[in-house]
């Protein structure tokens, strides 16, 4: 028999190389990765993004406000209980509300019911990464406001309705989650004279919105 020489030796090295050369081949054809991108355009797909944003959240929820409403002016020392009911839209970098605010006191009383409806404005914008998200804003109202002015033996009461004004500034809280609480600042005034008198305030309420 035939001694096997070095020489065959490195032929059949190189019949096992293309040999496996095409296996390969055919095993990456066969594999199918999906692809990587980093544009946030439109993928494929077999394609992952590793920088995909979600888009942002457009909805609308309910929430309430508890607070006090200091009379300014020539009412200045009334303090009055505030509550107030509200629906809140959230749209894109804005948010609006229809609010029916409720104010009152006692001895003597004084009432002002109104619907009002605020558009505000989160001035951080998309730059705000935390979850406290200020803002500022202001609305309209039709308010009826009454107040007890009896005197000794010549029992009065005063109303009246027209507009008022909103002029608004606070913060939201855990603006990234369903759950959201508000401390808001609000000085309002009734665009007509009230008993002959200039009727505004301001109010510092803390409120919520129920999970969206």
């Amino acid at each position: 028999m035939k001694a096997f020489k070095f020489k065959d030796s490195k032929i059949v090295s190189g019949i096992l190389i293309l040999l496996a050369a095409g296996n390969l081949q055919i095993f990456s054809q066969s594999l199918e990765l999906p692809k990587l991108s980093l544009s946030n355009g439109d993928k494929s797909n077999d394609e992952l993004s590793l920088t995909q944003r979600p888009s942002k959240k457009i909805y609308f929820t309910a929430g309430g406000k508890i607070g006090m409403f200091f009379l300014q002016g020539e009412y200045a020392g009334n303090q009055m209980i505030s509550f107030e009911p509200y629906g809140k839209y959230v749209g894109d970098n804005f948010f609006a509300e229809i609010a029916l605010p409720i104010r009152f006191k006692t001895s003597p009383a004084f009432t002002d019911i109104g619907l009002d409806i605020n558009v505000l404005y989160p001035f951080l914008g998309s730059a705000n990464k935390t979850e406290f998200d200020p803002y500022v804003g202001g609305g309209l109202g039709l308010h009826f406001i009454g107040k007890d002015d009896s005197g000794p033996n010549q029992p009065r009461i005063t109303a009246r309705g027209g507009l008022g004004l909103n002029v608004i500034g606070g913060v939201v809280f855990f603006k990234n989650y369903d759950f959201n609480v508000i401390v808001e600042l609000k000085y309002f005034i009734y665009l007509r004279e009230f008993g002959d008198k200039t009727y505004s305030g301001i109010g510092l309420n803390i409120g919520a919105t129920l999970p969206h």
